[in-house]
């Protein structure tokens, strides 16, 4: 494939959007999600999930104005799946739709985002610049396979075969910096995409096609409960003639004082090539000790180098089976309820009650019909 050169004043209009694409947020942050349904002799369910986290800023304001300026943190993500399936004896089949984003940068740079957006003093002196996002939207088919033995032990693995239609796989390092009354800088920009959201490149979009495993095991008695879900155990995601960008943003000495100005000269090269996505391993373990009263419950979730806790308690004689958890990390409550049989399930989860100012939401839902 020819490589053609690229240099020109970047445009960041996102066009009928109104705002401004600075190369900080390739941003399309949206909520459509699926986990693993009951396995029953024989069923039919339905589940939808939700989990979204912003650590620096509430996640309405990330995605909006930022009117505030950002607090301590580095990533943003939402993990999203919706899906049907139907299982018989030991295996499933199902249908998945999927919605992932993963954004991770520095706390200058989202600093420096804050300061372009509300036409702030730039901050004098070198301003390190860190962004990486990895995105995907794809559906496809599920098959998935559950044992368990009379030990107790059980494991179950669902594999999916995935067409996918969306992806942003890219990152961004360099440096600004603040002299006098003028700011200047270069960055290095190595992006793919399936809609450039940065300079506008005009192309057919590329499809792909790809395979993700998901894992669960675990360990049941009467006395406990210990159990390890695994997403995206495995991942690829193949895209014929995706558009790939790489260069550097120089921001050209334009004069201006007392501000930031993001509107940098690009010079690169873009080209169609093969390319294989892969993504983040997602993973969730729950540890419930059961007695006479309330049980003892300690969940773990792990993403992005990052692992959490959440104490909690169960109370398994009462009406829908409730627990209660609390993430002291985040100061996250999360509230779940069920019925004996399973066959539906509600789960919901925030740092804030005024939704406005939360960081971080889990919505969770799941109904089956088993006979």
């Amino acid at each position: 494939m020819e490589l053609k050169l690229c240099s020109k004043r970047g445009n960041f209009q996102r066009h009928g959007k109104g705002r401004r694409w600075w190369p900080f947020l390739f941003l399309a942050l949206a909520n459509l999600p699926l986990q693993s349904v009951a396995q029953e002799a024989s069923a039919i369910g339905l589940e939808f999930s939700s989990r979204t986290l912003s650590e620096p800023l509430p996640i309405k304001t990330f995605t909006d104005e930022w009117d505030r300026a950002p607090g301590d943190g580095e990533a943003t993500w939402t993990r999203n799946r919706i899906g049907v399936s139907a299982n018989y004896g030991s295996w499933s089949i199902g249908y998945r739709q999927r919605f992932d984003y993963s954004l991770r940068y520095n706390k200058s740079t989202a600093d420096l985002y804050y300061r372009d957006e509300n036409n702030l003093p730039a901050i004098q002196g070198e301003v390190p610049v860190y962004l990486e996002i990895n995105q995907l939207l794809a559906h496809g088919l599920t098959l998935g396979y559950r044992k368990q033995w009379s030990s107790g032990f059980f494991v179950g693995a669902t594999a999916a075969w995935l067409q996918a239609s969306d992806f942003q796989v890219g990152e961004l390092r360099g440096a600004l910096n603040g002299e006098s009354d003028l700011f200047a800088g270069t960055a290095a920009l190595d992006y793919r995409y399936s809609e450039d959201l940065l300079l506008d490149h005009q192309f057919e979009r590329p499809d792909g096609k790809g395979v993700t495993l998901d894992l669960a095991l675990g360990y049941v008695t009467n006395a406990r409960r210990f159990s390890i879900q695994v997403q995206d155990l495995y991942s690829r995601v193949d895209w014929e003639q995706a558009p790939h960008t790489a260069g550097s943003f120089d921001s050209v000495d334009r004069d201006v004082e007392d501000k930031v100005q993001l509107n940098p000269l690009f010079s690169g090269t873009r080209q169609l090539e093969q390319f294989s996505q892969t993504l983040p391993l997602y993973g969730t373990a729950r540890y419930i000790e059961y007695t006479d009263g309330a049980d003892w419950v300690l969940d773990l979730e792990y993403f992005d180098g990052a692992l959490r806790y959440r104490p909690g308690l169960q109370w398994g004689s009462a009406p829908g089976n409730p627990y209660l958890g609390y993430e002291p990390e985040r100061g996250e409550w999360q509230l779940q309820l069920r019925n004996e049989s399973g066959s539906w399930h509600l789960t919901l989860g925030t740092d804030d009650l005024d939704l406005e100012e939360a960081h971080s939401l889990t919505i969770a839902m799941g109904w089956g019909r088993f006979w």
